[in-house]
């Protein structure tokens, strides 16, 4: 060792700077997985309202369906009615 107390050893900075590379690329793949993360949620979460709001769409659809059928099956029991009573 010298005055300054640094150590002259080169096969010292390369274990320090493996270290270091291996705690940066740790951490550097966590930060990447927490923002990966963070934008699958979120597209997730779209894709539910996305769901929620078809589904509710297409409930009213089926409502003004069934609406449409009861007013067509009483339309056709009148004119059923009247057919049989010209007959008659």
């Amino acid at each position: 060792m010298d005055e300054g107390g640094l150590v002259e050893n080169p096969s010292f900075y390369l274990w320090i700077g493996l270290a270091l590379g291996a705690i940066c690329g740790t951490v550097g793949t966590l930060v990447y997985g927490k923002i990966r993360g963070f934008f699958a949620k979120s597209e997730v979460a779209k894709l539910r309202q996305e769901n929620r709001t078809l589904k509710q769409r297409l409930e009213k659809k089926d409502k003004h369906i069934q609406e449409m059928m009861y007013h067509t099956e009483k339309i056709a029991a009148g004119l059923a009615d009247q057919a049989n009573r010209k007959k008659d």
